[in-house]
């Protein structure tokens, strides 16, 4: 077997026996409920969870609903080895995706991540504005390694699949409220109509406030939330073979950032004196490291100062088009198309350094538009089960930021801008294929392979100044940047994947898959000149190799799923600091190994009692990572370096119960537990002394802490308040024991640093009323 799979042939006999363990568990009561079976889609077609060979978690809506689960940013933690991040702090919207320690957090949409986000099938394309809230969830599914056969590019470390509610042809709905501390309070309403003719119709609306979470003199509260959002569905029975599913949904947000607080005045770049970012460092902290030093604090703030008389905020307009047409060729074969039109509008205006002093603001705006055509033909034989198809992707996005502040000048007298426009655009295609085929009535086998081809396109306009003097702002001297220019790019990749399961008995599977996946390269459009930026960096590549055991046993009472992975990553995007620069720029120069074991488990503990727990160990270690060192000179550091985003231990237990049955109605009691272990937000470096260094952040500045993080709900249903549903009543908090750690940073350039925090402890009560 291939060397990079070791460690999964070391832990499979371990992995066989936690999956036959259960099976020795005592058997419970006749009377207890068994679990449900759950329906995916995570290989274009539905089937059960117990029989993918993929380690796919999926959630229902009951506990979407249940835990609170509304967006990509409530599923931290809660599948193994998945990590879900702000980007940055005061960007509350703009995603870090990352499963099995790869993907990426870099908030710009030159880049893309190595995670896909996809709703109801459609790609959604770039991270910035993507933790918005979602309507009419019907489920969730997380398919962990890469999917690069069946979802194409940009899921090499797996994909996250909303999958929302039709409607249902009859009257019925749920309107509601919620109410809780800080000011918080939520309007909703879902509500399907009675079926017209072939159209079934529904539409669903959710309003929310929120007052801030942390104090600021000189503005609006930090981290507060204002956020509208809409949707309406609509399904058309044309015939017996031919169905129609239309959607539409539209976000409106606008909202002050997340808290930005100043957590040290001294970054990494004080660490390499006589380089070039160390004398710049020397002239920072002349001229305005004493200016900040007095606001820094590496406490959980209750109150930041932003600068007087200037706005910060995060805006965001979102909307989608979304066509799934169906057609029945028989009764084993069935044609799919799907169309998906999204818009984004999103702004925002930060104040990137935490103090009431004009150091750096920071704003940008940006347009994003996608489009997307995929065709599906899927069917299946008496032995065999198969999907093709083609697939078409456009998007077209720009960005202009606008910063400003003393950063620019390094002098406390003037004031710089820095103005900068860059615009990508992406044309994809592909096509694929994958069939599975039962070789025995036991033994299934799976192959498949995906094209793709793509065309990237950079564009760039970038000015500095006017330079400005702090008393009155007078224009000062204008000091230009480079002229338009641009530069396309092409990308190709052939991403097959092979996959055996062979059932031991009806409750027990196990399974081996090998797959790959690639992400796509690009443009550094944010690079400090116009040839680092036109430079385009070369797509990056994966090869995963899996083996699993899916159980079910105690009568259909538990379930436990368990998987060992080993990834070889090739051409790694690594965010690179040129000599004499102070902006990094992404290059092809690494190689990573990422390896690791995720379980999965349910049981039954009694008639109304249900124990769901997860845990994800994960090991990261870059194999090659060249980059230059403090004298200019390419070396290799990784044996220096640690990886990013990489926790080595996840767990959340989740423990559902119902507490009493009482004349107005069911009791149930709902505890949520998660805990991510430790890990950096940058690539960090073991020591900064030596040869095989890196200018760059230490292991030790770039560690976030750990976090345990538990969420609780009481929850009343079956409320006879009259008419013709039923109320439902529940008491809520989330982060229950009032956990305050910072939760991301920022190394500013190696100047200083700012810091990112957990929200702290908020309770309320919702109602709902449901027919």
């Amino acid at each position: 077997m291939h060397q990079s799979s070791g460690f999964t042939v070391r832990l499979l006999p371990l992995l066989i026996s936690a999956a036959f363990s259960g099976q020795t568990l005592a058997a419970e009561e006749a009377t207890e409920e068994v679990l449900e079976e759950v329906i995916v889609t995570a290989q274009k077609r539905a089937e059960r969870l117990q029989d993918v060979p993929l380690s796919v978690t999926a959630i229902s809506g009951a506990q979407l609903e249940n835990r609170g689960i509304r967006s990509a940013a409530d599923l931290n933690a809660l599948a193994p080895n998945v990590t879900v991040k702000s980007a940055q702090p005061g960007s509350g919207l703009t995603a870090a995706l990352n499963i099995r320690g790869i993907g990426g957090g870099m908030p710009a949409i030159w880049s893309d991540s190595a995670i896909g986000m996809y709703l109801d099938g459609a790609y959604i394309g770039k991270t910035q504005g993507a933790l918005l809230d979602m309507l009419e969830l019907e489920r969730v599914e997380v398919l962990r390694g890469p999917q690069g056969t069946l979802f194409g590019k940009n899921t090499e470390g797996g994909a996250i699949n909303f999958i929302t509610r039709k409607p249902s042809g009859e009257f019925g709905g749920i309107v509601g409220f919620d109410v809780g501390s800080r000011g918080h309070q939520v309007a909703k309403a879902s509500i399907d109509l009675p079926q017209m003719g072939i159209m079934k119709l529904g539409f669903s609306l959710r309003d929310e406030r929120r007052d801030g979470t942390v104090d600021n003199p000189n503005g609006p509260k930090w981290n507060n939330r204002n956020r509208n959002a809409q949707r309406l569905a609509a399904s058309f029975d044309i015939s017996r073979d031919l169905k129609v599913d239309y959607a539409y949904d539209h976000t409106d947000i606008d909202e002050a950032p997340t808290a930005i607080s100043l957590y040290d005045p001294q970054g990494y770049a004080n660490l390499y004196p006589g380089t070039f970012i160390g004398i710049l460092d020397g002239y920072f902290g002349a001229a305005l490291r004493p200016m900040i030093t007095p606001y820094a604090s590496k406490n959980y703030p209750t109150s930041i100062a932003s600068d007087p008389g200037r706005e910060y905020f995060t805006k965001l307009k979102a909307s989608g088009h979304a066509l799934t047409v169906n057609y029945a060729l028989n009764g084993t074969n069935n044609l799919k198309y799907i169309l998906s039109k999204r818009k984004m509008h999103y702004r925002e205006m930060l104040d990137l350094d935490g103090t009431p002093i004009h150091v750096f603001n920071a704003g940008k705006d940006t347009f994003y538009d996608t489009s997307s055509h995929e065709l599906q033909w899927v069917g299946n034989t008496e032995r065999m089960n198969y999907v093709a198809g083609l697939y078409l992707f456009e998007d077209d996005g720009y960005t202009l930021t606008n910063q400003s502040g003393h950063f620019f000048t390094f002098s406390p007298l003037a004031i710089g801008n820095n103005l900068l426009y860059y615009r990508t655009k992406t044309d994809a295609k592909a096509i694929y294929g994958q069939f599975d085929y039962k070789l025995t009535d036991s033994l299934t086998g799976t192959l498949g392979v995906r094209r793709s081809w793509e065309e990237k396109q950079g564009y760039l306009w970038k000015q500095y100044g006017p330079l400005h003097a702090v008393s009155g702002e007078t224009p000062g001297t204008f000091v230009p940047g480079f002229t338009p220019q641009s530069n396309k790019a092409k990308f190709s990749a052939t991403t097959p994947v092979a996959a055996l399961s062979y059932k031991l008995n009806p409750q027990l599977t196990v399974f081996g898959r090998v797959a790959k996946g690639f992400k796509s390269g690009g443009f550094p459009l944010e690079a400090q000149t116009a040839a680092q930026a036109m430079t385009p960096y070369h797509q990056e590549t994966s090869t995963a190799f899996e083996l699993g055991a899916k159980s079910t046993f105690n009568d259909g009472k538990a379930q436990l799923n368990a998987t060992l992975f080993s990834t070889d990553v090739n051409e790694y995007h690594i965010n690179q600091l040129p000599p004499g620069g102070i902006s990094p720029v992404t290059v092809n120069a690494g190689k990573l190994k990422s390896e690791g074991l995720e379980v999965e488990g349910v049981y039954q503990l009694a008639d109304g009692w249900r124990l769901q727990a997860t845990y994800g160990y994960l090991h990261m270690k870059f194999k090659e990572y060249n980059t230059f060192n403090p004298f200019g000179v390419i070396v290799n550091i990784a044996d220096n370096t640690v990886a990013s985003y990489a926790p080595k231990h996840q767990l959340t237990l989740n423990l559902d119960g119902r507490l009493a049955r009482t004349p107005i109605g069911i009791l149930r009691g709902i505890v949520d537990y998660s805990y991510t272990s430790s890990y950096l937000n940058y690539h960090g470096q073991i020591t900064p002394v030596g040869t095989n260094v890196a200018i760059g952040n230490t292991v030790e500045e770039s560690t976030l802490p750990s976090l345990s993080m538990v969420n609780a709900r009481l929850l009343l249903t079956g409320v006879p308040i009259g008419g013709p549903g039923t109320g439902e009543l529940s008491l809520w908090v989330r982060n229950l024991t009032n956990v305050k750690k910072q939760a991301t940073h920022i190394d500013l350039a190696g100047f200083y640093r700012i810091a990112g925090w957990t929200d702290p402890r908020m309770v309320g009560m919702s109602f709902n009323y449901k027919w």
